[in-house]
């Protein structure tokens, strides 16, 4: 039963039926689909019916229906009917093929693009409806690839280019949906549009109808519906809000489930520190802790010290000092003569963490190791049994420590760093082998706290939001690569002063397109602008003693510039160099890019950061026509235009992870995906300070009356919980 807030009991609808249901068979029997369109369809992650039902419009066109000529306004999508006058084709690139159509008030010009197969549908005698977005062009009414439909013509028209002409006729939203050359998105809203009454019937709801009224939304059904039909704008915006509150409700309700069973049902040995071992661990470190690390120290102590498993989130922006705040909970595990592992993604990021504690416990007698797929058999079997033996005290590690022979004999304490970086099945590895064992979650990709407690709702947050002394502020410019030389020229100068300089390029592969190689682009740069200077190279395909071999020396200067890939995007601490440049920097995400830029700024000289690239001083805004492949560029190269404008405005990792969840939604920053589908379709909701909360509390109830969600009034919800997050997240209470 579904209570909140101290709210009457609501009987919820019954359970739906057992096993497979119709919405899960496979979309290739539908209307309109088939063989071939199920291998497109797949393409799209949409394998099921429930795929393609829960297949959303990324957009909506508003045509105005059927007006005359004389009546059509540039940026309008309209339908016109009348004769064609006239057609001509003109061979030159692209292919371009024009009709002029006429009726009583004036004519229009038709234009189609690489359509070889219209000569001999549309010829002039032939009345035709046409559907698209009108232009001026040469004081002439324009329609460039609209769709049409032959009125009084033996030949079919194409069902891509169908209205159907009475449809067109009148005022009606159109929807948009993500598409491919082989499936357009005309054909997919045709097919869910033949296909959404059925699909529908099938569909469960979770909340009784006086539920959703009190909370102003629609039920699921309907939502379906209007999502897909909307009968107007209004209907769009409320049936986008009762399905982000049915996404966020259900991972609300998972991650609700996960905290109450480790809350109640699991153990962890109690850690205790008295003040001789904290000023023993603080000695370690050789400089003063920040307020923010001090703060958080305090709760890990807390956390540490009772006898069930801590869960704590650590985020922080880019160099914020979390390293050395989890260095102090493992010291606390060893001080307790128990063990202790710092669980990275990459080998490259273990090794640098690695060499990271053995600087922070060179004067201390902590027993260290590291294991990855880079160590030797010998040196993996010496390291199995150190641990196994209780002669290593911490240990740093990959996706080896995941391993089955891996035994610690005394493991209290287990840091996961960037946990969102491994996938759904190695994360269900780590929470089902360590679930007795504290843990400490690390994320240099902050959240603002509201947005954190939902995703991360299992998990105590702690947050580190200033920066240790003697960081500087980062200059952060954006320049088109047509200015290329102009950068270098000015990076040169600054060499001549004494910096150093890292340059980043997107791809170490050869014949990578137009993008540089690095190796290639080392030698551009060594024997071009910066002829006079050591440049250095650096990429993670070069072996463990090569890379710091190179890291070595452009800490000790004899390496000028570093021409390196997203290798360096971690643990790269050189407090001389203060210059960036991102070649191509439109390739890179948001996050990832801010990441890089954290690599400078580390002493007390002002740094630069450059990101070149064809986005600079692109509108971010989508231009008011356009139409086919060439808008979907033009989105493309917009949407890589928004984040670098976001780099150049905030210096802030929070504020720049809202930007970066608000651009591309979800992504992998959860890392929940199941079927290739987000755990969240309408991020925007993330941010609403009405929903979050109201999500939160109504899961937050439905755990504490029905924890095992046993309840027949719960069992679509169970069903859909189970579906979406059934490998993801512990879920040992559901089933």
């Amino acid at each position: 039963m579904i209570t909140a807030m101290g709210a009457q009991t609501i009987p919820a609808p019954g359970p739906a039926p057992a096993g497979a249901g119709p919405l899960d068979q496979p979309v290739q029997f539908m209307a309109g689909v088939g063989p071939r369109r199920t291998e497109a369809f797949a393409k799209l992650g949409v394998a099921t019916r429930a795929d393609l039902l829960h297949y959303y419009p990324r957009a909506y066109i508003q045509f105005q229906g059927q007006v005359p000529v004389a009546q059509l306004r540039g940026g309008e999508n309209v339908t016109v009917r009348g004769r064609i006058i006239e057609t001509r084709r003109i061979r030159r690139r692209p292919v371009r093929f024009e009709a002029w159509l006429e009726e009583d008030s004036g004519r229009c010009a038709l234009v189609w693009f690489n359509r070889l197969d219209l000569d001999d549908k549309i010829v002039p005698g032939v009345s035709l409806c046409a559907t698209g977005m009108v232009r001026i062009y040469n004081r002439l009414p324009q329609m460039v690839q609209p769709r049409f439909e032959l009125l009084d013509s033996p030949v079919a028209t194409p069902a891509a280019d169908r209205g159907p002409a009475d449809r067109w006729a009148t005022a009606h939203l159109e929807s948009v949906y993500p598409a491919t050359v082989e499936l357009p998105s005309a054909a997919i809203a045709r097919i869910i549009r033949e296909n959404l009454a059925e699909m529908r019937g099938h569909v469960p709801e979770w909340f009784p109808a006086n539920f959703l009224a009190e909370r102003n939304l629609l039920g699921r059904s309907q939502a379906l519906q209007q999502i897909h039909q909307p009968t107007d704008q209004t209907a769009i915006a409320q049936a986008r809000r009762t399905l982000a509150y049915h996404e966020v409700f259900l991972y609300q309700l998972a991650v609700g489930i996960k905290r109450h069973h480790q809350k109640n049902l699991v153990t962890a040995r109690p850690l205790r520190t008295d003040e001789a071992v904290d000023r023993r661990i603080r000695a370690l470190f050789e400089f003063q802790l920040t307020a923010g690390q001090n703060h958080v120290v305090a709760q890990l102590r807390r956390d540490l010290a009772r006898p069930r498993p801590m869960n704590r989130l650590l985020q922080g922006d880019v160099g914020s000092g979390k390293t050395v705040v989890a260095l102090y909970a493992m010291l606390m595990a060893v001080a307790a003569s128990a063990q202790a592992a710092l669980l990275a993604p990459t080998t490259v990021l273990a090794e640098q963490h690695f060499l990271t504690l053995q600087r922070y416990l060179a004067r201390s007698r902590v027993r260290l190791g590291l294991l990855t797929s880079g160590v030797t058999a010998a040196q993996r079997q010496q390291t199995l049994a150190a641990l196994a033996g209780g002669t290593l005290d911490i240990l740093v590690g990959t996706h080896a420590l995941l391993r089955e022979d891996l035994r610690f004999k005394d493991l209290a304490l287990l840091v996961v760093d960037e946990q969102h970086k491994f996938g759904v099945r190695q994360r269900a590895v780590i929470r089902d082998r360590y679930a007795g064992v504290h843990t400490l979650v690390m994320t240099a990709t902050p959240i603002p706290r509201t947005l954190a407690m939902t995703l991360f709702g299992d998990l105590d947050i702690s947050s580190i939001e200033e920066l240790p002394p003697g960081r500087t502020p980062i200059l952060t410019r954006v320049v088109p690569l047509a200015q290329r030389d102009k950068v270098y020229a000015f990076i040169r100068g600054q060499l001549q002063a004494g910096r150093q300089a890292f340059v980043v390029a997107p791809s170490i592969e050869e014949n990578a397109r137009e993008l540089q190689n690095v190796a290639q682009l080392q030698r551009q740069l060594q024997h071009g602008v910066l002829r006079n200077f050591h440049i250095g190279l650096l990429h993670g395909r070069m072996d463990s003693a090569q890379r710091h071999r190179v890291m070595e020396d452009f800490r000790q200067r004899n390496i000028d510039v570093l021409v390196c890939t997203t290798v360096i995007e971690v643990g790269v601490d050189v407090p001389n160099a203060t210059l960036m440049i991102v070649e191509h920097a439109d390739r890179f995400g948001l996050a990832q890019l801010h990441q890089l830029r954290g690599r400078i700024g580390r002493g007390r000289q002002r740094s630069l950061c450059v990101f070149l690239s064809d986005a600079a001083g692109v509108k971010t805004q989508m231009p008011a026509a356009g139409a086919g492949q060439v808008a979907e560029e033009y989105d493309s190269t917009r949407r890589a235009a928004a984040r670098l404008a976001a780099l150049e405005k905030y210096s802030s990792g929070f504020k720049i992870a809202e930007e970066d969840l608000k651009l591309r939604g979800m992504g992998e920053l959860v890392g929940t995906r199941q079927s290739g589908h987000p755990d969240f379709h309408f991020p925007e909701f993330l941010f609403d300070g009405v929903l979050l909360p109201l999500t939160r509390r109504d899961a937050l109830a439905v755990v504490a009356a029905d924890p095992h969600l046993i309840a027949p009034c719960h069992q679509n919800i169970r069903a859909n919980l189970l579906r979406q997050y059934g490998d993801a997240i512990t879920l040992a209470d559901v089933g």
